[in-house]
């Protein structure tokens, strides 16, 4: 973008004439101010998606100050191709305030240069008088970020966290626009936010729903990409630093029932027809019996977390689907930084899954042995995403 001196004198007005151009007519005293400060800037507007491409126009802004002296005079926008001959009023604007005006001029292509500018126009008596510079502006090729990379959405308690990955766009990137696409297997195209990095924390989401999210890319020109992969997370609750005893050394708070709601106490007796499992300790260690036909088996390999949500760092590892096969009802021993996948009838009679990772086995001042633990639970009946796919 340039600016080029428009008009200094009568002469001068009187040359654009004799050259083909627009000139103006001024009735002395009856002129209006010229306007100030005009300023051309391009940007690429998003109208939507089909599919998954975008879909949009290129438009130039011009923005500019009244006259200091103005009096409401309405303003007339001049544009051309940089190519053509002479000027053509492209618009008028009447709903300046004393703040600024702005006209936005859709009838431009890429990759053209176009000449630009206004004159404020006294109605009452004809006078008009243009800015003291014109603005020219080349709009870029036609061009589309590239879309972000793959990635993974992680279920979090009443959240969801998104990760992905951009190797492509560098320094043009200007944004992401993070769009929800399906909720519970109903399609929608929401945008839910903005962000500069690759993450975005959904905190909208609610525990018990499966939420699909696609990332598009903006450059520096506004330019949209095509929607990204499908980054799916299932926000389900879960709690971390609870305490259950050993049944020998303390019956009622040996029993665990996982709860829909985690302000509701899990910890119930060791014998008690609602439990889902109690914690078991002789001289050899401490172990997970199961109850009331739930069935556990250890996840393969230590994990270093419950979840891998936001902050977690490049070698975090939890269990994020349950294994398929290797369940047991018999007690199995448990390790500390160790994951355990249950799965339970529910209070909705169906089968769901759930996680606990062992932190903290030890005992406490009076000897009791104890287990210190994070727990998840998926809602979703027959679901064995713990809180992630992808990735």
């Amino acid at each position: 973008m340039r600016r080029t001196l428009r008009y200094t004198a009568a002469a001068a007005m009187l040359l654009l004439a004799a050259c083909g151009e627009d000139p103006y007519v001024i009735i002395d005293g009856d002129e209006p101010g010229a306007p100030r400060d005009l300023l051309a800037t391009y940007e690429w507007v998003l109208e939507g998606f089909n599919g998954t491409q975008p879909v949009g126009h290129p438009t130039v802004e011009l923005t500019w100050l009244p006259p200091t002296d103005w009096s409401g005079e309405v303003f007339r926008v001049y544009g051309k191709r940089s190519s053509a001959s002479s000027f053509s009023r492209i618009g008028t604007v009447t709903s300046c305030t004393v703040d600024g005006c702005v006209y936005r001029d859709r009838n431009v292509s890429a990759g053209e240069t176009y000449d630009y500018y206004v004159a404020a126009y006294n109605e009452r008596s004809g006078g008009e008088t243009s800015s003291d510079y014109r603005e020219v502006i080349q709009l870029p090729s036609s061009s589309r970020p590239a879309a972000p990379g793959a990635g993974r959405g992680v279920g979090l308690d009443d959240a969801v966290y998104l990760r992905w990955t951009d190797t492509q766009n560098g320094a043009r990137l200007a944004k992401y626009i993070v769009y929800l696409t399906e909720l519970d297997g109903q399609s929608y195209l929401y945008p839910m936010g903005e962000t500069d990095g690759t993450g975005f924390l959904d905190q909208r989401a609610r525990n018990g729903h499966e939420y699909v999210y696609r990332i598009a890319a903006v450059d520096t020109m506004g330019h949209v990409s095509n929607l990204g992969p499908e980054l799916v997370g299932i926000a389900r609750p879960d709690v971390t630093g609870e305490l259950i005893y050993a049944h020998a050394d303390d019956p009622a708070r040996s029993g665990f029932r996982f709860m829909t709601d985690e302000t509701m106490n899990p910890i119930v007796s060791g014998t008690s027809t609602t439990a889902h499992w109690r914690l078991e300790s002789d001289a050899n260690g401490w172990y997970i019996r199961p109850l009331n036909g739930t069935q556990v088996v250890r996840y393969s390999g230590r994990t270093t977390a419950l979840t891998c949500g936001p902050g977690a760092d490049a070698n975090c590892r939890a269990a994020t689907v349950a294994p398929a096969t290797g369940y047991t009802t018999a007690a199995i021993p448990v390790d500390a930084e160790y994951s355990y996948v249950f799965r339970v009838i529910g209070a909705d009679g169906q089968p769901h899954y759930a996680v606990v990772r062992a932190v903290i086995l030890g005992t406490d001042q009076n000897g009791r042995d104890l287990l210190i633990f994070d727990w998840a639970y998926q809602l979703i009946p027959n679901e064995p995403k713990l809180n992630r796919i992808g990735g």
